[in-house]
């Protein structure tokens, strides 16, 4: 596997050559295949258009080695979601999505420098083939191993129960005849060898043949990396148990290493040797333990420091922080942001980096209350893209500031090696005396001021760390009066959240 040695010059032109070529050959194929799936017959109650690519990008030119992630077994677009949020340079990477049931399609829409083949199911041969997808949801439809399940896609193989339909199989109970493409084949013609290229196979049975196609060919000098699932369960015609173990054997003796790719379960084997912790060396604190308060310098002033919810809204967040800049204190403050935020303003970040210390929140944000309860699979994906897209802007956060608290999040924080920052207050507050209408909003601004200054005030009274939330306008209407009185009034000691963990 991966890039061979050879005659430079003469495997460039090959390649020039083979993309152009390939993509020609490509796009005539699947004019063909869509014109003999047209003219076949298919068992369904609605017909099943040939997908065209979502976002679909020119081919790359060759100027260099590209990114190229094939994703055969692709979904509901799991493992696109799971590479374009954690794996590094994730957005780099042309994605090819193989997907063989129609009607998930719309899951790739909104993917850019994507490529959606489907219905295509990927095989050792081009040609037709009869699919077995799964019909559409109803209330009364029948479990999967005795859970109700959803699984969307479907496969080539199946067993006759599976065939019979929804209630009596695991999902099939849709049939057509698709394009199915030749995988060794395909990869060799639309990829080059300079390419880095990820093959991730999930197809149902499917794998046997393209595997064992693939070795014989030699198609995995085009490989880098390689993600995939056996399913030995799946009865597969002329494969006994016997001719599939076989082929393990043969992928070893070929050096062909298989790492476990799950889009559903959010995770790939080599998920943590990829997103090794990495903080600052002399970042106090310890790893997934909750800090709340300030530490007191020995016989001096209380301390605070101020920290900023910053949201989705960017409109919103630059006001609050250019206002916060500009006040004559300079005072140190902490911004925890979102991983999409991060993504989707990376100059701001950039700029707000050389002044503030940069936190995290999540990836994005969820309806309140519900991040507590997510799976501990899915905190880790969260977590570990909020991350990578600071990385990507240069930065390497250390502090984390959840939208809820549990021993989960903890565990999850504290294997990213991050500490937890609650304030001891925020505004709005969450605690004591909450914003209400009768004693808040019906307010005029020049009376909400004070108002929300006091019930701050009594919540900091021994210092501490507060946190304003810029999603709420009355956070930028406050700030500079609150600046003014933490930096004139208060006595504090107004220190940055590096120095209130010390």
């Amino acid at each position: 596997m991966g890039i061979t040695n050879g005659n430079t010059p003469s495997k460039v032109i090959f390649a020039v050559f083979g993309m152009f070529l390939g993509y020609g050959l490509s796009s005539l194929q699947h004019m063909s295949l869509h014109s003999a799936f047209e003219d076949s017959p298919c068992i369904q109650s609605r017909p099943v258009p040939m997908a065209v690519p979502q976002n679909t990008p020119r081919p790359q030119q060759m100027d260099g080695p590209r990114k190229i992630l094939l994703d055969c077994g692709a979904n509901v677009a799991s493992t696109v979601q799971l590479f374009r949020e954690t794996y590094p340079d994730g957005k780099d990477y042309i994605i090819h999505s193989f997907e063989l049931d129609a009607r998930l399609a719309p899951y790739f829409a909104s993917y850019s420098n994507h490529v959606l083949h489907c219905p295509v199911a990927v095989a050792g041969e081009d040609g037709n083939i009869t699919a077995y997808a799964e019909s559409a949801w109803k209330p009364d439809k029948g479990k999967v191993a005795g859970k109700d399940m959803q699984w969307g896609g479907g496969a080539i193989y199946a067993s006759e129960s599976e065939k019979k339909d929804e209630i009596h199989g695991r999902r099939f109970g849709v049939k057509n005849v698709i394009p199915m493409v030749d995988l060794s084949t395909w990869i060799q013609t639309n990829t080059a060898l300079e390419d880095y290229v990820i093959f991730k196979l999930d197809v149902e049975g499917a794998e046997y043949e393209i595997l064992e196609k693939m070795i014989k060919e030699g198609t995995f000098k085009w490989i880098d990396k390689f993600y995939g699932e056996f399913h030995g369960w799946t009865p597969v015609p002329g494969w006994s148990t016997q001719r599939k173990n076989e082929l393990r054997n043969t992928m070893k003796t070929h050096g062909v290493n298989m790492l476990d790719w799950a889009g559903e379960h959010k995770r790939y084997q080599d998920m943590e040797t990829i997103h090794k912790v990495d903080i600052p060396a002399d970042t106090p604190g310890a790893a997934g333990v909750v800090y709340s308060n300030c530490s007191r310098s020995p016989g001096g002033p209380a301390r605070l420091a101020l920290t900023v919810q910053v949201g989705m809204n960017r409109k919103a967040a630059h006001k609050l922080v250019e206002t916060i800049g500009a006040h004559l204190s300079n005072m140190p403050v902490t911004l925890f942001v979102y991983g999409d935020f991060a993504q989707d303003f990376p100059d701001l970040i950039t700029e707000w980096a050389g002044r503030y210390t940069i936190g995290i929140r999540e990836s994005a944000p969820m309806p309140t209350g519900h991040w507590v309860l997510q799976n501990a699979n899915v905190m880790r994906m969260s977590l570990m893209s909020a991350v990578q897209r600071m990385k990507e802007v240069g930065v390497r956060p250390a502090y984390y500031y959840p939208d809820g608290l549990s021993k989960r999040v903890q565990d999850t924080a504290k294997n990213r090696g991050l500490r937890i920052i609650q304030p001891t207050t925020k505004f709005p507050p969450n605690l004591g005396t909450l914003l209400r209408e009768d004693n808040y909003y019906r307010y005029r601004d020049v009376e909400r001021t004070p108002k929300a200054l006091r019930i701050l005030y009594e919540r900091i009274s021994k210092g501490g760390i507060l946190s304003l939330d810029s999603d709420h306008p009355d956070s930028y209407m406050i700030s500079a009066f609150l600046m003014d009185y933490l930096y004139e009034n208060s006595g504090f000691q107004l220190v940055d959240v590096n120095d209130c963990l010390k």
